[in-house]
């Protein structure tokens, strides 16, 4: 049971050192020398750590489904530490670099790597135009990955076989685009760094300096959030934040739909027929529409309105103004865009579009069957296309299970940040700050900060990771541990 667990972890702990390797170019072309040994030790234990995992591993032993969720939610973990590294070795430069020192403390390291590797977005820098290079790029680049999954990408290199079938699904993934799980990941990296270039690229012509095109684009399409300026996107011209806008909503739109936009043309009108991304759309309109009759900020443009429901509702984190002196209503709609997040198969977080969809057709069938004449057969369908009634119950039974968990997990949450922060916080803040940390966006009333208490870091540590692994996995790891005593 345990040999599996722990071999599969160890084929995910390659990740951060493969990306710690890459990461010396960004320091020597900066002549931030000081940061090399940071990423070479970062490279050294990884791989080495990686390696002895891995080496538990024996002929013909296979991960199976639930040890696949459980290497999930230790992976995650893992790698975030692992990642912390660079953090940490720089923070101790204090010489070199004042603002890198706020990563000192081991817990603000760990939150900064784990908010980047989940692309939550939630940060304790407070001023990131003045980190080093090296630290801007690790935050980014970190984001980058984790938009997609650590997961995925070592999958992408992985053998065909059971194990990767396994692994692909544990992390909270639920379609392929192509027969096989290599070639689905491979073209979900092929759709993702094409964006990716096309963001950065529609940034640099829209007026963003090329350094903070590469960064932001990075981080814009995996709906991260990080950026290296101070005030997230405050002050940004109305065509960067329509720029923006557009490279949000790119990232969450599912994979699938973009290999067909793409690469598949005699698909490319099914695309367009899809139920969730009409719905996605839908939203984005509707909220965007109501948001015109609330006010974020005293002085915010309708521009600046969109934005927020933009990053919301993508769950990518960036912002354009304060958000702590906003009335109750817009706080409210705001935290309901997070929870219910971008579409399935993207980089987006939340609840998800698709299972929104089928909470919305389930009160249709409802009525349907309720209203109906008494002897009248019902039909289910999806994007058109007729489902079983044991097919849409099922996807009903999972949608309302994950809703139920996820709310009442907020509640835990809040309940918990309650008694950590002083008392006069607003309740619609606290609510907002979780709902932000569990759909993995980094949206903030100002509640995450470097000087909030340790207990209350580690509340929406806990958050950002469930949200990332849409739960089931630490349900599993938690339900493992209980058993085995």
């Amino acid at each position: 049971m345990v040999r599996p667990v722990i071999a599969g972890v160890g084929l995910i702990l390659h990740v951060p050192a493969l990306m710690a390797l890459l990461s010396v170019p960004i320091c020597l072309i900066f002549k931030e020398f000081y940061a090399v040994p940071a990423f070479l030790v970062t490279t050294l234990v990884s791989g080495l750590v990686g390696q002895v995992l891995v080496s538990v591993r024996y002929p013909g032993m296979e991960i199976q489904q639930h040890h696949a969720m459980l290497v999930a939610a230790l992976a995650w973990l893992a790698v975030a530490f692992l990642g912390a590294l660079p953090f940490l070795w720089i923070a101790r430069l204090s010489a070199a670099n004042q603002a890198a020192g706020i990563f000192s403390p081991l817990e603000n390291a760990f939150f900064e790597s784990l908010s980047g590797f989940t692309a939550t977005g939630l940060t304790m820098v407070p001023r990131a135009s003045e980190l080093p290079f090296s630290l801007q790029w690790w935050r980014s680049f970190s984001e980058w990955v984790g938009g997609v999954g650590v997961i995925v990408l070592m999958l992408t290199v992985l053998p065909p076989g059971r194990d990767a079938l396994h692994l692909y699904y544990s992390e909270a993934r639920g379609q392929r685009i192509l027969p096989s799980i290599r070639s689905t990941t491979k073209a979900i990296w092929s759709v993702y760094v094409f964006y990716t270039l096309l963001g950065i690229v529609l940034l640099w012509l829209v007026g963003e300096p090329p350094w903070r095109a590469l960064n932001h684009g990075m981080t814009a399409i995996a709906t991260g959030g990080f950026t290296i300026t101070d005030a997230s996107l405050a002050n940004a011209p109305a065509s960067v934040e329509m720029a923006y806008i557009v490279i949000m909503v790119f990232g969450a739109v599912s994979f699938l739909l973009h290999y067909r936009l793409l690469w598949h043309r005699g698909r490319r009108a099914s695309v367009f027929r899809d139920t969730e991304l009409r719905l996605f759309l839908l939203m984005l309109a509707l909220g965007s529409a109501v948001l015109w009759t609330q006010r974020i900020a005293s002085d915010t443009a309708w521009l600046q309105r969109l934005f927020h429901w933009v990053s919301a509702l993508t769950t990518t984190g960036f912002q354009v103004g304060p958000l702590d002196q906003a009335g109750i209503a817009s706080v409210l709609l705001l935290t309901l865009a997070m929870t219910a997040g971008a579409m399935a198969g993207s980089t987006g977080g939340g609840i998800k579009q698709i299972r929104i969809l089928y909470m919305l057709k389930a009160i249709s069938w409802w009525l349907r069957g309720t209203l109906g004449r008494p002897h009248e057969v019902m039909r289910y369908r999806l994007n058109g296309n007729p489902l079983s009634q044991s097919k849409a119950r099922a996807g009903v039974e999972a949608a309302s299970v994950l809703l139920a968990i996820w709310v009442v997990l907020m509640f835990l949450d809040v309940f918990a940040l309650l008694h950590i922060l002083p008392t006069d916080t607003c309740l619609e803040n606290v609510i907002f700050e979780l709902a932000s940390a569990q759909s993995n966006v980094g949206l903030s009333t100002g509640i995450t900060h470097a000087d909030l208490p340790l207990a209350g870091k580690l509340v929406l540590m806990l958050a950002m990771w469930m949200g990332r692994l849409e739960i089931v996995p630490v349900l599993v790891l938690v339900a493992h541990l209980v058993t085995r005593h």
